[in-house]
Parts: structure tokens; sequence; C-alpha cells
């Protein structure tokens, strides 16, 4: 029975962490990381200098995460030629093939990364979907925990451009 009761107590944590909307001011330099995108090619936080990075920890199967996709392929589409550059880190284990079609599925347009632990744990994910704004000089401007508004995110973006 205690088995139980932490069980859905861990599944309680997570949907609402998952859910939460907290905009938090960054300020620290954003650690660097290389990662492969889906068709298998090295892409590093460091060669984006220079230009906007709306960086975002994502998942397949969470809910809030698909919600967030259309908002930010409009930001993407929106603000590609305006030196900003959209990173989604999926944080989905294994079956890029099933991510793949999912992105296809979805339309999504922008740069998804295979995300790792390691990189999860430097820039400490606890939930997601999780975003952040990075100005060109490599600084976090800008962190959102959970499903942020699109037009805060674009007031920020239009902030550090």
């Amino acid at each position: 029975m205690a088995g139980k009761i932490l069980a859905v107590s861990a599944i309680l944590v997570l949907l609402f962490s998952c859910t939460d909307n907290v905009a938090k001011s960054g300020g620290s330099t954003a650690t660097d990381f290389k990662l492969q995108d889906l068709g298998g090619k090295n892409v590093a936080l460091s060669d984006m200098k220079g230009k906007v990075v709306l960086l975002e920890f994502w998942a397949t199967w969470c809910p809030p995460c698909r919600a967030s996709i259309p908002g930010i392929e409009r930001l993407h589409e929106k603000y590609k030629d305006k030196g900003v550059v959209v990173l989604a880190v999926s944080m989905d284990d294994g079956g890029w093939d099933a991510v793949q079609s999912f992105v296809k599925e979805y339309g999504m347009k922008y740069t998804v990364l295979k995300g790792n632990d390691d990189v999860a744990l430097k820039y400490q994910v606890r939930s997601i979907p999780m975003l952040m704004v990075i100005d060109k000089e490599g600084k976090i401007v800008k962190r959102y925990l959970g499903f942020g508004s699109d037009e805060d995110i674009e007031r920020d973006i239009k902030a550090v451009l």
C-alpha cells in the first residue's frame, strides 16, 4: 500500500510540475553543450553566439509540451531571419524514429536535439516544458517553467534582439 501511495504521489508531483507556469529571471551564462539533431548532425550551443536562442526542454509524451508547439513554431517562423534560433531538446528516452515521426506530424520546423541526463542536470531541468531565452552573449535572460505565454516569450526575445 505504501508503494502505491508513493507512486501516485510521484505521478501527481510530475503532472503538477509539468504545468507550472512560472517565469524566472536569469542572468547566468548558459552552459555549453553539444547534442545531435535528429539527422545526426552535432549542434553546439556555443555555435549560436551572436544569436538569440530560445532553448526548450520537452518530450513527446508531455501534454503541455505538445500544446506549446504551435506558439514556438510561430515564434520560429517570425524571428528565424532576425537572428533567433529555436533549439528544442527532446528528453524522450530512445525511440528517435518515434520522435522524428512526431516532429513531422506536428510540423516542427525548428531544430530538435537528442537530450540526455547530463544536459538536463546542467540546466537543472526538474519539470518540462522548460524554456529559456538566451541573449546574444550567451546569458540566460529568462527561464520559463511550464507552458509559458507566447506573448511574454516574444516580449523577452524582442528585448534582447
